[in-house]
């Protein structure tokens, strides 16, 4: 049977203007986990990025590694399909509805992008009512399309990488809930739930033959726990 890898992107830059780039933190985390592959003979045979900075960076800071240690890596290959959703736009498009709903949020506002437990509690509120498809908003993509364009992506990695292979998938916390989702088939709300477990590096592993998926990691942080040090375990 074939493995796929799928990897959330290291830190980045929450709370900035620019999100979408890994922080020095981030770098160093990718570094990190690609040391800990290498030291446990984990290779690939196809190393995927979603076409976001962050995710691309990822990749690229495994596979340094990797080269400059004499292991040889396949040349990286963007699939838009990991591409993370815009939580940006989700927020705007229903943070007004969410607080008319929930009158206790609004003291959040003000602190959304520079206090991380303020901006979960509102997050959770919004991703509950995007997920649910009973409020859609012109011009916003549908949590279900979300879902179906990840689990297309990875039914073409499975065709594409062929049968025993290893495959590496550097993206974000929800592609890899979909992609956990459709080896296990949860609800959108679980699936949404699991999504904000998932760490920065975090590893989550599946087994595939022809179409078949099973889950048999998840969000694996035992590069990161080996430090000794919880200031590297980080979530945004």
């Amino acid at each position: 049977m074939s493995v796929i890898y799928m990897v959330r992107h290291g830190q980045a830059s929450f709370g900035k203007e620019n999100y979408d780039e890994l922080s020095a933190k981030g770098r160093k985390q990718c570094a990190i986990l690609a040391e800990y592959l290498i030291r446990t003979e984990v290779s690939f045979d196809a190393v995927f990025a979603g076409d976001m900075v962050r995710q691309k960076d990822t990749a690229r800071e495994i596979v340094a590694v990797y080269r400059a240690q004499k292991h040889a890596l396949p040349e990286l290959f963007i699939m838009r399909e990991f591409n993370e959703y815009s939580s940006r736009d989700v927020i705007m498009a229903h943070l007004h509805d969410v607080t008319e709903d929930y009158p206790a949020l609004k003291s959040d506002l003000e602190k959304l992008y520079i206090d991380k437990k303020a901006f979960q509690r509102v997050f959770e509120k919004i991703m509950a009512r995007w997920i649910s498809g009973e409020a859609e908003k012109p011009g916003l993509v549908r949590w279900q399309d979300f879902r179906e364009r990840v689990q297309t992506g990875m039914r073409k990695v499975m065709v594409e990488a062929g049968r025993k292979r290893k495959v590496l998938i550097c993206t974000s916390g929800g592609p890899i809930s979909a992609a956990v989702q459709m080896a296990l088939g949860l609800s959108d709300e679980k699936t949404l739930r699991i999504a904000w477990h998932l760490a920065n590096t975090a590893v989550t592993s599946f087994v595939y033959d022809g179409e078949r998926m099973e889950l048999t990691a998840f969000n694996n942080t035992a590069h990161l726990d080996l430090l000794n040090a919880s200031d590297w375990l980080t979530y945004r």
